[in-house]
């Protein structure tokens, strides 16, 4: 995941996450195989598309278009 992508810390002993509520819509991606939870933000205009493989997220990728 990019630089885009803030790492939110699991809880390892309750299995939880606290999530920050910002001002511009976003993301929460938990994969617990990986240990990892991520706040995403989703662009302005266009696609935010997650990718998994072998049942882990492997990638987000930003596709940004601008309004004419």
């Amino acid at each position: 995941m990019s630089a885009r992508s803030k790492e939110v810390k699991i809880d390892i002993e309750s299995m939880s996450i606290t999530v920050p509520v910002g001002n511009k819509p976003a993301i929460v991606l938990i994969d617990p195989k990986q240990g990892k939870a991520k706040i995403v933000p989703l662009v302005e205009h266009g696609e935010t598309v997650v990718k998994s493989s072998q049942g882990k997220i492997a990638k987000v990728d930003y596709r940004e278009s601008e309004l004419f």
